[in-house]
């Protein structure tokens, strides 16, 4: 069974890069661009792994880790965080379920390892 990844992305070209490659790396991928799509999706998809934009209409990414922490399913699904803005980082620091942080823009390289290390197969 594939392991599953869901990207909360907002910029179109950054999905369909990311898609592809995780795609090419084995991995079932599905991407969403809101904040308000995005609890649903997570309860829809069950996915193995959250790749999360900080910035989203609708709902930023810090409310929207704050409402997955919230339930005791979801909150136990691990995060990478991405975003364009250092100070996400100290942020996102006090979430137990955010692994990692991602720079925007990011090597893909690096992210994919990321992702790995994070979704357990490294």
């Amino acid at each position: 069974m594939k392991k599953r990844i869901l990207i909360i992305e907002d910029e179109t070209s950054i999905v369909e890069l990311l898609m592809l490659v995780l795609m090419r790396e084995g991995y079932e991928v599905k991407s969403c661009q809101s904040g308000r799509e995005a609890v649903s999706m997570v309860k829809e998809f069950h996915p193995h792994l959250i790749l999360l934009d900080v910035m989203l209409p609708g709902m930023d990414g810090a409310s929207i880790v704050r409402v997955l922490s919230d339930d005791e399913q979801l909150g136990s699904i691990p995060v990478i965080v991405t975003s364009a803005l250092a100070e996400s980082q100290k942020l996102f620091a006090t979430y137990p379920q955010v692994k990692d942080f991602c720079m925007k823009p990011f090597v893909l390289k690096d992210l994919i390892i990321k992702v790995k290390q994070a979704i357990g197969d490294l």
